[in-house]
């Protein structure tokens, strides 16, 4: 049952009840009042991915008289990391009608975490969902709304309402206006009562005529005039169309729950039947015999339901009787609530490279972080990233301290890596924002040179008639490595003395060949030998040995000469030429004396030879 009166108040009841009568109408029209308010509904249905628990729920007040409103406050929580859409309903239990309402859940700042919409039967509230990913820890709340005890007592009772995983306890009072004796209808007084919607944060005010227990009598002349309250205005329409004011009427009767016995039920009037003042606060009509009246009101509310509380009053004039002034005021029963969560952020890391950094992209730098949260606790994690690239971390809570450290396990040796620079080294997590970090590894490449030894073998005589100038090149080349590009180059050096090359990287992988030395007249060169041939560049200098064997041009054999080898002779014993069995001396340094000696024999077997021939030619003449 619908009243004009907060439920912490009900002497106000008593107040404007002149008679049971009286009451009686009044309950009626409220009820009709009632009747005409849409039902809200939630803005999103559950089944919800996330649903939040319900932590609490009870009544703010200790006693509550049957038929009037209390109201409920509870407390709700959701897990860490809410999966949208999230939220929870609160069914009411049988013998509680809700109050259509809407309301926001607010954080502390005014952010809007989520709204409630209350009907009849529930209480649903929906969370943002762009709140919850930007606040997705701690979330928890309070909510309050109104809602009509309807349970009937004889007396004073303490009654459990079940909302399924809570319970909530309130005495409840008797209804002081249920009809227990004589419910005969004995007639109504002029009043005005109120009903504050909500939804539109619009009253609804009615006006009841007053009459006796057989309805006006026909004929009389009826004005009625609101005057309206403070931080209001009236409206000419409602929100779906219906006019205001507007005139009701009836002309039979109906009993209540209570038992009571009042008019009704009342039905528009046709707006033929009476007129309206150009401002819409006055209506006037003509009674009709046996019936009763009521006249309609809307004003909107004009600071949004701050007042708390709205008064209007109404002039009413029957036939030539002064004017009666009937009052009533409305108390604003909105809901409420509350959405608290911890807004969370996140920290980038980005790598930078400086000195000598070719080849280093596909290096992976490793670090840890330790993170402080307002509540106390610690949480440690680490990191991973490529030289030119962002690292994102998890979301920590707002207002976490983040201390961060890099380790150089790992990265090349090569390179002499300075201390990890941090920009900053401690940051403090944002809500909603990610904090950037910079981090500089700075790389100096070691080099080393090598050194080379070029060394000349074979017969002493063949490295004797190498010239002492004579210049050696050897070709070095390494591939790319860490911190370094490939690289090539030339070592000029002369047999004998030790050669430095210019410095090269440390964990370059060399490799040596010497350039086939310049030809030297009277002597062949070998095939060089390299140790070592291929090196890793360290620490230390590598010494490599390059061994070039010469040997002495041997002459070439001369066609027709006797196929055993000259044998040489000593001195002591020359042996002519030609003699059966003899040899020619000769010493490995003669090799011009050598090749004379043949061909004056040579020479000799061609003259002898010629000489043959003429005497067989002599002979042959007559």
């Amino acid at each position: 049952m619908l009243t004009d009166s907060p439920p912490a108040r009900p002497r106000r009841r008593a107040d404007r009840r002149p008679s049971r009568r009286g009451s009686a109408a009044a309950a009626l029209v409220l009820g009709l009042i009632g009747a005409l308010l849409a039902p809200l509904s939630a803005t999103a249905a559950p089944p919800y991915a996330t649903e939040a628990k319900i932590d609490s729920l009870a009544f703010a007040q200790s006693t509550v008289t049957s038929g009037t409103r209390a109201e409920l406050k509870g407390t709700w929580s959701l897990p860490d990391n809410p999966t949208a859409p999230a939220g929870f309903v609160v069914d009411l239990p049988a013998d509680l009608q809700g109050m259509p309402d809407r309301f926001p859940l607010l954080d502390a700042t005014g952010a809007k975490a989520g709204d409630c919409v209350a009907t009849g039967t529930q209480l649903v509230c929906d969370f943002d969902s762009a709140y919850l990913r930007s606040h997705p820890l701690g979330l928890s709340g309070r909510f309050s709304f109104w809602a009509t005890v309807t349970t009937q007592v004889t007396e004073q009772t303490t009654v459990d309402y079940d909302f399924g995983d809570v319970t909530a306890s309130v005495d409840v009072k008797p209804d002081p206006f249920i009809c227990t004796e004589d419910c005969t209808f004995t007639g109504r007084s002029n009043f005005k009562s109120g009903e504050y919607q909500n939804s539109t944060d619009t009253i609804q005010w009615d006006v009841a005529i007053g009459a006796g227990a057989t309805g006006m009598t026909g004929g009389q002349e009826v004005v009625v005039k609101d005057v309206i309250g403070a931080n209001q205005e009236l409206l000419s329409q409602s929100a779906t169309g219906e006019r205001s004011p507007s005139l009701w009427a009836a002309n039979a009767f109906q009993t209540l729950p209570s038992g009571m016995v009042v008019p009704g039920p009342f039905a528009e009037v046709a707006a033929s039947d009476y007129t309206v003042s150009a401002d819409g606060t006055t209506v006037s009509f003509t009674a009709r015999e046996g019936y009763f009246y009521n006249v309609h009101y809307l004003s909107k509310v004009t600071d949004a339901g701050a007042a708390g509380t709205y008064q209007n009053a109404a002039e009413i004039t029957v036939g030539t009787q002064s004017a009666s002034t009937v009052t009533s005021e409305v108390t604003r029963h909105g809901g409420s609530g509350t959405g608290e969560g911890t807004g969370v952020g996140t920290f980038t890391i980005s790598k930078k490279l400086d000195g000598d950094t070719a080849n280093l992209e596909d290096l992976t730098f490793h670090g840890s972080y330790v993170v402080a949260t307002p509540q106390g606790s610690t949480a440690t994690g680490e990191f991973a990233v490529h030289a030119g690239e962002t690292w994102t971390s998890p979301a920590f809570a707002a207002g976490s301290t983040v201390s961060l450290s890099e380790s150089l396990a790992g990265l090349p040796a090569n390179l002499e890596w300075a201390a990890p620079a941090f920009s900053p080294q401690t940051v403090t997590i944002r809500g909603d924002e990610s904090v950037a970090v910079t981090l500089t590894n700075t790389a100096t490449l070691r080099t080393q040179p090598f050194l080379a030894m070029k060394t000349l073998a074979g017969p002493a005589k063949a490295t004797a008639m190498v010239p002492a100038a004579t210049r050696y090149v050897l070709e070095y080349s390494y591939p790319a490595g860490p911190g370094f590009p490939a690289g090539s180059g030339e070592l000029t050096l002369g047999a004998g003395t030790p050669v430095s090359a210019p410095a090269l990287p440390v964990g370059a992988d060399v490799t040596i060949r010497e350039r086939a030395p310049k030809p030297v007249e009277g002597i062949t060169w070998g095939d060089p030998v390299i140790s070592p041939e291929r090196f890793t560049v360290g620490d230390e200098a590598v010494t490599v040995s390059v061994t070039n064997p010469v040997s002495v041009v041997t002459p070439p054999v001369v066609p027709g000469t006797p196929s055993t080898p000259l044998t040489p002779t000593t001195p002591s014993s020359p042996v002519k030429p030609g003699s059966a069995g003899g040899s020619l001396a000769i010493t490995g340094g003669e090799p011009a004396t050598w090749s004379a000696l043949i061909g004056v024999l040579m020479l000799a077997a061609g003259g002898g030879l010629v000489a043959v021939r003429r005497l067989r030619r002599s002979s042959r003449q007559p």
